[in-house]
């Protein structure tokens, strides 16, 4: 039994690239209505919040900074006491040239490159993933540039786990977590100082005294990740270990 990931199951990484893109198009239209300050603030608020969003409902902040960074090389040069200070800097005609090249480069060009690079990207990113069962092992392979290949053996399998979130439902996909007797696929669920934080079996560590407890790790690399009818699919697993057995 060979599986991908749904479209579906990549929908947040999709929608918030086509966000981009749609408040870009949107930029056009109030960009001459507003003064430059309102349409600095209106532009940083739209495109780093949902990067926040990302990053802490992901607990990986990556999309915040890589937002942050796009927003200051867009903006900073268009402010004249910035640009004078940079300016200032070196007198060379290289240095002077590259300057203006990012003081004339639009913010709504490089958010527009960036929206339909990252739609790219993220299918070719879903599409690296696939799955495959058979009696004797579950093979998970994923990677665009460095490839993952990793092999369960049917007989470590204790426990099959289906995890459906409120969209996930919606959507009638799910990820199914093999849980082996090695502990992979389950992780530490640690809450300390009121921070809450997950760390997957066997990697990293904890330091100081905190509430844990073990939970189930949603991982694309680690698990048979964003796949429809999941409770289907976990039923074929089943039977195919099953008539190993």
């Amino acid at each position: 039994m060979k599986l991908r990931p749904s479209f579906s199951s990549f929908l947040l990484r999709y929608f918030i690239f086509t966000y981009f893109l749609i408040w870009s198009i949107f930029a056009v239209a109030i960009r001459d209505k507003v003064g430059l300050g309102w349409y600095i603030f209106l532009w940083i608020v739209m495109t780093t919040v949902p990067a926040i969003i990302h990053a802490f409902k992901r607990v990986r902040f990556g999309w915040f900074f890589w937002i942050v960074v796009l927003d200051l090389v867009a903006f900073l040069p268009k402010i004249k006491p910035v640009y004078s200070k940079f300016e200032s800097f070196s007198a060379n005609g290289s240095y002077q040239d590259i300057l203006k090249w990012f003081q004339n480069l639009s913010e709504i060009k490089v958010f527009v490159f960036v929206s339909i690079t990252g739609i790219v990207i993220t299918q070719l990113y879903r599409l690296t993933f696939s799955y495959e069962v058979n009696e004797t092992s579950i093979s998970l392979r994923s990677g665009i540039f460095s490839r993952k290949d990793r092999t369960i053996i049917s007989s470590h399998i204790t426990d099959l786990d289906v995890i459906r979130g409120f969209f996930q439902r919606m959507f009638g996909i799910g990820t199914i977590i093999p849980i082996t007797s090695s502990g992979m696929g389950t992780g530490a669920n640690s809450v300390f100082g009121g921070i809450e934080a997950q760390s997957k079996a066997g990697l990293g560590g904890v330091i100081g005294s905190m509430r844990s407890e073990k939970v189930e790790i949603v991982d694309p690399t680690n698990s048979i990740y964003g796949v429809k009818n999941p409770k289907k699919v976990k039923e074929e697993i089943l039977l195919l270990i099953q008539n190993k057995k």
